[in-house]
C-alpha cells in the first residue's frame, strides 16, 4: 500500500486533507509518448498508455474534491451513481470517479494513491490483467475500478485466495466505500443462505474465488432440483416475505469480478475443478478391504519390473508381469468384490499413492488422523479438498488412517469456465507476465505490466549449487548467520513441509533463533510473515505462505541492506520463484535474494527419471568440483515442466469445452448433470 502522508489542519466541516507527497512523477512516461502509444503499438502497451492519459484528469478532479465536506462527497457519489445507472459511459466517468475515491482513501486511510496505482486501476477497469509488483498496494489499486463499476448497481465481486485476506480487505478498504455511499459484504465458509443473499446484495462483495464458484454451483443445484417451483405462489404475501423468496438462488447475475492474485486462481488452480459432492462416510471393514489389499500388493512390486512410472508425464502403468502378479495375489472377495479391470485400477492407484504422493510434500496427516492436501503453489493446507478416482482412499490406506468412501459428485465447474461467465473480468498479481499468452488464449485478457512507484533496488544474486541437500542446508545456515551479523533479517522459502522441518533442525543446531511457517502451523500466518522484516528475524516459510501480507522493514534494516530472501529450491513454475524474490526490496527499499540448489532437488526430475538418478548419485559422490556449472540444468527442467503443465491445462479446457457442448446438445445442465 502507499506510504502514509502527514495531514494538514482541517478546515471547518472538512476531513483531514493529505499533502501530495511520496508519489514519484514520470514513472509512466511523458504525456506525448503515451498519446502516441495509446493509438499505435502492441495491445498491452496501448492499454498502459491509455491508462496513463487519464492520470492528469484524475488528479484535476482530486484537487476539486480535496476541500469539499464529507456530505458533499457523498452527494457527489450519489450523482455519479445516478449518471451510471442512467447509462452514462463508465469510461467517461473514470477520471471523476477515481479522483473521488482517491480523496476518500486519503481521508479514511491517510494515504494517497500513486500514479501507478491509478494507472493499474484503469487497466483493470478496461477489462485486463495488471501485473503490479509485490508491496505496491494492490488493495488500493483494486478499490478504484471496484467503486467505478459498482456505480451501476449490479454488484462487483472482489476475489482473493483465502478467507483471511477477504475479511482483511473488506474491513480495511470497506470504510472508503461506505464514505462514498456504497455497501460492502464479505463471504465466509459455512454461511447461512440468508447471510449469503445479504452479502451478494451489497454493492461490493469480497470473498474467496472458490466460494463464489461454489455458490454458483449450489444455485444451479437448487434450480435443477426444482426448489423454486416448490415455493407456494402466495409466499410473497406472507408477513416479512418478498418476491425474492420465489428465487432460491443467492447470487445475482455475474456482472464484474476483480481477481486478486490472479495467477494463483487462473494458473495454479486451473487444473483443480470446483466440485460439490455428497457427504463422505467412513468405510465399513469389508469396504476398505480392496484398498488395504491393493496397498499390500503395491508394496511388493518393483519399479521397472511390475510397473512403469514416467515422472515427466505423471503416468503409471502396470506391465504384463505386474498384471500377472495382481491376478495371483488373492484379490478380496465378497459383496464388495470388483471385476479384474477395477482391481488393476485399484493397484495402480495404490502405486501412485506410494510413488507420486509424498507425505509433507503433497499432503500432511492432521491431528484427527485425516489426510489433508497441501496446495502446491502456496504450501497451505486444503482440508476440504480430496483427490478423485480412489486416489485419496489409496493414500489413506498407505498411511494407515481411517478410510473415507469416495462421494458422488453433484455439480462441478473449473475456474477457467466459471470466470469466463462474468460479463466483465479484471485481475491483478505480482507475477503474471510469464503466462501472458496462456491468459490471453484462455481468458481473452491482455496482461499489462505497470511499473513500480519507485525504481527497485533489489539485488538478485546468482544461484548457488551444492552437491547434496545436506550441503545445501548447511550453506543456507551459514549465509543466514552472515546476514544476521550484518543486521539484516532473513526470509527462507522452502518448497515442502518436509524441507522446512529439516532446515529448522539445522538452524536450531546452529543456534539460530527462527520462526517456522508451513501447512502444520497456519494460525499465526499473517502475524509471522508481517514480522519477517524486523531486525534479527529469521523466518522459514513454505513457498508463498503468508502471501498477501505486508512485510515492513524494522528500524535500521534498510540502512543495513534490507531483507534478504533465500530460496532453498526452484519451483516448477518460475512465477513462484519471482513471488518469493519479490518479498525483498518492496516499494524501492533495498533488499537481496538468492537461491541455493542441490543435485538432489526434485525439480531435476523434469529432465527424466534416469537423468535425475544420475545427477543425484553424482552429487552424493561429492568431490571438489565447480557445482555451479550445473545451474543451467535447473532452468531447463523448470521450462520442461512448465510446458507440460501448460499442455495439461489446455487439455482440461478443451475436454471441459467438449463435455459442455455434448451436455447442451442433449438438453442437460453442463454443470450439474
Amino acid at each position: 500500500m502507499s506510504t502514509a502522508a502527514p495531514s494538514l489542519p482541517p478546515a471547518e466541516g472538512v476531513a483531514h486533507p493529505v499533502r501530495k507527497i511520496e508519489n514519484v512523477p514520470g514513472r509512466l512516461g511523458p504525456w506525448a509518448r503515451n498519446a502516441v502509444r495509446a493509438r499505435v503499438g502492441v495491445p498491452w502497451r496501448r492499454r498502459l498508455s491509455r491508462a496513463a492519459l487519464h492520470i492528469p484528469r484524475t488528479r484535476h478532479w482530486e484537487d476539486q474534491f480535496l476541500n469539499i465536506t464529507d456530505d458533499e462527497m457523498l452527494a457527489k457519489s450519489m450523482e455519479l451513481r445516478g449518471r451510471a445507472r442512467g447509462k452514462a459511459d463508465l469510461d467517461a466517468l473514470l477520471p471523476e470517479a477515481f479522483g473521488l475515491v482517491s480523496v476518500a482513501i486519503q481521508r479514511v486511510l491517510g494515504i494517497r494513491p500513486f500514479d501507478v496505482q491509478l494507472a493499474g486501476g484503469a487497466v483493470i477497469h478496461f477489462g485486463g490483467l495488471c501485473e503490479l509488483a509485490t508491496g505496491e498496494g494492490k488493495t488500493v489499486t483494486a478499490s478504484l475500478p471496484t467503486y467505478l463499476n459498482a456505480l451501476v448497481g449490479k454488484g462487483v465481486h472482489v476475489t482473493t485466495v483465502n478467507d483471511y485476506l477477504a475479511q482483511r480487505d473488506a474491513e480495511w478498504i470497506g470504510p472508503v466505500y461506505t464514505k462514498l455511499g456504497m455497501s460492502v459484504g464479505c463471504l465466509f465458509q459455512k454461511m447461512e443462505d440468508a447471510a449469503r443473499i445479504e452479502a451478494y446484495r451489497k454493492d461490493v462483495t469480497y470473498g474467496t474465488a472458490a466460494e463464489f464458484g461454489f455458490d454458483f454451483l449450489r444455485d444451479r443445484l437448487k434450480v435443477r432440483g426444482g426448489q423454486s417451483l416448490a415455493t407456494p405462489f402466495w409466499t410473497p404475501w406472507l408477513p416479512g416475505a418478498g418476491a425474492a423468496k420465489l428465487d432460491p438462488r443467492v447470487q445475482r447475475p455475474l456482472h464484474y469480478a476483480i481477481v486478486d492474485e490472479a495467477d494463483s486462481i487462473f494458473i495454479d488452480e486451473a487444473k483443480t475443478p470446483l466440485i460439490i459432492a455428497n457427504p463422505t462416510r467412513l468405510a465399513e471393514p469389508d469396504e476398505r478391504l480392496i484398498y488395504d489389499w491393493a496397498d499390500r500388493v503395491a508394496r511388493t512390486m518393483v519399479r521397472g519390473e511390475h510397473f512403469t512410472f514416467d515422472a515427466k508425464k505423471e503416468k503409471l502403468e502396470l506391465t504384463d508381469a505386474g498384471r500377472k502378479e495382481v491376478r495371483y495375489s488373492d484379490p478380496p472377495t465378497g459383496k464388495h468384490a470388483k471385476a479384474m479391470d477395477k482391481i488393476l485400477e485399484s493397484v495402480e492407484r495404490a502405486l501412485q499413492a506410494h510413488y507420486r504422493f509424498i507425505r509433507d510434500q503433497q499432503y500432511i496427516i492432521s491431528g484427527e488422523k485425516k489426510i489433508v492436501i497441501i496446495e502446491e503453489g502456496t504450501g497451505r493446507p486444503m482440508p476440504d479438498r480430496h483427490w478423485r478416482d480412489g486416489l485419496h482412499q489409496a493414500v489413506e490406506a498407505k498411511e494407515g488412517v481411517p478410510i473415507n468412501m469416495p462421494s458422488e459428485h453433484a455439480a462441478q465447474i473449473t475456474f477457467q469456465n466459471f470466470y469466463r461467465l462474468y460479463a466483465k473480468l479484471g485481475g491483478m498479481s505480482g507475477t503474471l507476465m510469464p503466462n501472458f499468452w496462456e491468459l490471453r488464449k484462455v481468458y481473452r485478457l491482455w496482461t499489462t505490466h505497470v511499473p513500480t512507484n519507485r525504481p527497485p533496488k533489489r539485488v538478485v544474486l546468482p544461484d548457488q549449487v551444492l552437491p547434496t541437500e545436506d550441503a545445501k542446508f548447511d550453506a543456507v545456515v551459514a549465509r543466514t548467520r552472515e546476514m544476521l551479523v550484518s543486521g539484516r533479517p532473513v526470509l527462507i522459502g522452502t518448497r515442502t513441509v518436509d524441507a522446512s522441518k529439516k532446515l529448522s533442525a539445522k538452524l536450531t543446531a546452529g543456534g539460530v533463533t527462527h520462526q517456522v511457517l508451513n501447512a502444520e502451523q497456519t494460525e499465526r500466518e499473517a502475524d509471522v510473515v508481517s514480522q519477517a522484516g524486523q531486525p534479527g528475524a529469521v523466518t522459514v516459510a513454505t513457498n508463498m505462505a503468508g502471501r498477501g501480507t505486508d512485510i515492513k522493514l524494522g528500524p535500521g534494516v534498510a540502512e543495513a541492506g534490507g531483507l534478504h530472501v533465500i530460496g532453498t529450491e526452484r519451483h516448477e513454475a518460475e512465477r513462484v520463484d519471482r513471488q518469493l524474490i519479490g518479498r525483498a526490496g518492496r516499494q524501492g527499499d533495498p533488499g537481496s535474494a538468492q537461491f541455493f540448489l542441490s543435485l538432489e532437488d526434485q525439480l531435476l526430475e523434469g529432465l527424466g527419471t534416469a537423468r535425475y538418478a544420475e545427477l543425484r548419485e553424482f552429487g552424493r559422490r561429492g568431490g571438489d568440483r565447480n557445482w555451479n556449472a550445473y545451474a543451467p540444468l535447473f532452468r531447463i527442467a523448470q521450462t520442461k515442466i512448465e510446458r507440460r503443465h501448460y499442455r495439461q491445462r489446455l487439455d482440461l479446457k478443451n475436454h471441459d469445452k467438449h463435455r459442455q457442448e455434448m451436455l447442451k446438445d442433449i438438453g442437460a445442465d453442463p454443470y450439474v448433470d
